[in-house]
């Protein structure tokens, strides 16, 4: 049944409940009471704050800035799984729930030791006190990390007990996943680049355009591309000879990638314009793009299946897990983020 209670009764009982901790009396404070959290949701005997929510925003935008490089795609990426994040938040912490009372979550702790030591060997952190300086310096911690760690354990038991156990995946069916989604698993070509870069801002263009037409004429005529962008180069790397990195294709300006995937390792290119300026191109490296062979992505392949073949009984437990708990959406939360199906199981 869907909860109507105002959010106000919500806060006053997170404000009773503290003051219970603290010791004190609400009838006896001389001053009104801080809210210290605003609630975004209540499931049974737990609540999503809106910290919980903003730091499980911010896990989403650090997770797709390291999945795609476009700005643009990343930004309506984060939108569109935006959406059902508050979903996913209600249903971890339902199914969290569920496997405390089922016992499911004994022995995670060391099951996250484990992890936790060999993502320690596998990185070379001499020790876990360096491991959490590191994650400090990216704004968690390495209780945070833990915790999270233990959750993420204590959810893939139960699904794999009550779901996951039910489904059966054949070799015949990993092999044919394979070859129908064989672009999933092809890393694509690379090149490393150099560059000698003129910047034209507040500068005549067509003296830069000279200045680029002489360096690459010596550059044509044999001069050392090193030492010419050392000496030319208004680019941030001139010093170190003009290296700018790897790119994998489909990450670069057009008119550069065009240049860049369709030329042999240590030529140089015409001059390229761009936004901000003049750029002659050098490839110090390519790698062509190259299928990963079947045995290296099983363990993707495998997990791929069983997500898509346990669709059907996934939904069926998450519906009765949700239909047996009591969950409550502030209202403007609730028209914010795609959370109907859940109101709609709990009303039904």
């Amino acid at each position: 049944m869907v909860n109507t209670v105002s959010r106000t009764f919500f806060s006053l009982i997170l404000i009773l409940g503290l003051c219970a901790m603290a010791g004190f009396s609400p009838v006896l404070a001389q001053e009104e009471p801080v809210v210290l959290d605003e609630i975004v949701a209540r499931v049974n005997n737990e609540v999503i704050t809106l910290t919980d929510l903003k730091e499980a925003l911010q896990d989403l935008q650090n997770g797709l800035e390291q999945e795609i490089d476009n700005i643009e795609e990343r930004r309506k990426a984060f939108e569109v799984q935006k959406k059902g994040l508050l979903r996913t938040m209600i249903r971890n912490k339902i199914m969290l729930q569920r496997a405390e009372d089922l016992g499911v979550s004994a022995n995670i702790d060391a099951d996250v030791a484990a992890y936790l030591e060999e993502l320690r060997k596998e990185t070379g952190i001499p020790n876990m006190e360096v491991l959490d300086q590191y994650l400090r310096q990216r704004g968690s911690s390495l209780s945070e990390y833990r915790s999270r760690l233990r959750e993420n354990f204590v959810i893939r038991n139960l699904l794999q007990q009550f779901v996951y156990s039910k489904i059966t995946l054949l070799t015949p069916e990993i092999e044919k996943y394979y070859e129908e989604h064989k672009e999933r698993f092809t890393e694509p070509a690379t090149v490393e680049l150099a560059e000698i870069l003129f910047l034209t801002e507040g500068k005549e263009l067509q003296k830069v355009r000279q200045q680029a037409e002489a360096v690459l004429d010596q550059l044509r005529s044999g001069a050392s591309f090193e030492e010419m962008a050392k000496e030319h180069s208004d680019g941030p790397t001139a010093a170190n000879g003009g290296t700018i990195g790897s790119f994998r294709k489909g990450s670069i300006n057009p008119a550069l990638e065009e240049f860049a995937f369709s030329h042999e390792e240590g030529a140089i290119s015409d001059i390229i314009e761009t936004d901000y300026g003049l750029q002659i191109v050098k490839i110090l490296g390519r790698t062509e793009s190259k299928a990963l062979p079947l045995e290296e992505v099983r363990p993707q392949i495998t997990e791929a299946l069983y997500q898509e073949k346990a669709e059907p009984e996934l939904k069926d437990f998450l519906r009765e897990l949700v239909e047996d708990s009591y969950v409550y959406v502030a209202p403007k939360y609730a028209e914010e983020y795609e959370v109907q199906d859940i109101i709609t199981a709990i009303a039904g």
